[in-house]
């Protein structure tokens, strides 16, 4: 849930609801439709999309899987998890719930395996990219931060000791 709303319904108990907290959760619910259109249309071209990063991801790292077993099989598997939480914080319109549940976990976890933050970069780069050549001006515009959340967070993890990709 957006946590501006859970923390009016928390703060709320014993109490009405103030005019402004209830124009902030009539604001959040009317605007559950366009999200949840949103992540229908998302939901259609996911695998479109992740095909089109991981055949592009080949192109420019073609010794990757050298490096890691079944390797791209689990770079689809992480990107196809990261979009999905992604579209779930847009439609909960929680910015930070992304990076509390699933991009700090990531980060460190792709830091571990030798993962570079060019690689990670690229990765989320191409998929917001793609994203936003399979789905609607509007759509994307309601999508952006939260890609360019997973940009942000992946794309800056420590440069390895070694780099294995």
């Amino acid at each position: 849930m957006n946590t501006e709303i859970e923390n009016i319904i928390r703060d709320s108990e014993c109490r009405y609801l103030e005019e402004g907290e209830q124009k902030k959760i009539l604001a959040y619910t009317a605007s559950l439709p366009a999200r949840f259109r949103a992540a229908a249309a998302v939901e259609a071209r996911e695998e479109v999309v992740i095909r089109g990063v991981g055949e592009q991801m080949r192109r420019l790292y073609p010794n990757f899987e050298r490096y890691h077993a079944k390797g791209w099989e689990k770079c689809h598997r992480d990107i196809q998890i990261s979009l999905r939480f992604t579209v779930q914080a847009m439609v909960w319109n929680n910015l930070e719930m992304q990076e509390d549940k699933l991009l700090t976990w990531l980060a460190s976890i792709l830091a571990s395996s030798g993962f570079t933050p060019k690689f990670n970069r690229e990765t989320y780069t191409l998929l917001r990219d793609g994203i936003k050549a399979n789905v609607s001006q509007e759509i994307y515009a309601m999508l952006e931060p939260y890609l360019a959340k997973n940009i942000d967070i992946l794309g800056n993890i420590p440069e390895p000791a070694m780099a294995l990709v």
